[in-house]
C-alpha cells in the first residue's frame, strides 16, 4: 500500500485531543480508499483553524497529486459530532483528487473541474455509501437553468471559480458540484459498469454529452 505521512501541526495543542481519532479515521479511510482505487502516496497536512465549511466544521483541498491539507475546527458542534462519517467521506473525496491529480490533473477549465468535483464526490459515495453531501444536493431545478451556461462555458479557463462552486456571484451556492455530481450521475445511469474509482485518470471529454438532461 502506498504511504500515507500525516503531519499534525499542534504547537498549540488545539488537536490533542482529537489527535488520535484523526489518525484513525485518516489511516482507514486511505487504506479503503485504496482498496478501490490505486493512490499516490500522500502527505497529509492537519491543523486547526476556524476557515471551514460551517455545516460540516471541516475543509479539505488538494492542492497537488502528494498533498491533502485538512481544517478542523475542534470548536465546531459539526466537526465534533461527525454525523455520517463526514470527516471520513471529505477525506474519500480529496483522495480522489489526489489520484486525478497524478493521472490527467484536478483541471484548468470549467468542464474538467466539474468532471473532477463529480466524480471524486461519486467516489465518496462509492467508499462510504449514504447520502449524496449537502453541496451535491441542490435540485435539478436549481440546476438545470445554468446548463447551457456550463456548455458554453465547458472549455473555458476564465471561468469564476468561486461563483461557479461557492455562490459568490448571482450563481445558487454550490451550483458547480451538484452539477458535476448530478452530471456523473447521468453518466453512470448510460454506463453502469463504470464506477468513479475506475475513472481518476478518465478525460473530462468523455463525459460532455451528458451535460444535458436527456
Amino acid at each position: 500500500m502506498p504511504n500515507i505521512n500525516l503531519h499534525f501541526l499542534n504547537a498549540q495543542n488545539q488537536l490533542s485531543a482529537h489527535r488520535e481519532w484523526l489518525h484513525r479515521c485518516l489511516t482507514e479511510t486511505f487504506a479503503r480508499s485504496d482498496r478501490l482505487m490505486p493512490l499516490p502516496a500522500v502527505d497529509v497536512v492537519v491543523k486547526a483553524g476556524a476557515f471551514v465549511i460551517p455545516e460540516k466544521g471541516h475543509l479539505g483541498f488538494c492542492p497537488e497529486p502528494g498533498l491533502i491539507t485538512i481544517t478542523v475546527d475542534p470548536q465546531s458542534p459539526a466537526f465534533c459530532q461527525n454525523d455520517a462519517q463526514s470527516l471520513e467521506r471529505m477525506f474519500a473525496h480529496e483522495l480522489h483528487h489526489a489520484a486525478r491529480r497524478a493521472a490527467v490533473g484536478y483541471g484548468a477549465t470549467l468542464g474538467e473541474v466539474i468532471v473532477s468535483e463529480g466524480l471524486a464526490g461519486h467516489f465518496a459515495l462509492e467508499v462510504f455509501a449514504g447520502e449524496p453531501e449537502p453541496w451535491e444536493r441542490l435540485s435539478a431545478e436549481d440546476v438545470t437553468p445554468w446548463l447551457p451556461s456550463l456548455s458554453e462555458l465547458w472549455d473555458s479557463r476564465d471561468y469564476d471559480h468561486n461563483a461557479w462552486f461557492f455562490g459568490t456571484g448571482s450563481l445558487p451556492r454550490w451550483l458547480g458540484y451538484s452539477a458535476g455530481f448530478q452530471l456523473l450521475s447521468r453518466y453512470f445511469a448510460a454506463n453502469p459498469h463504470q464506477r468513479a474509482s475506475l475513472l481518476a485518470g478518465e478525460g473530462a471529454e468523455a463525459f460532455r454529452e451528458f451535460v444535458f438532461v436527456r
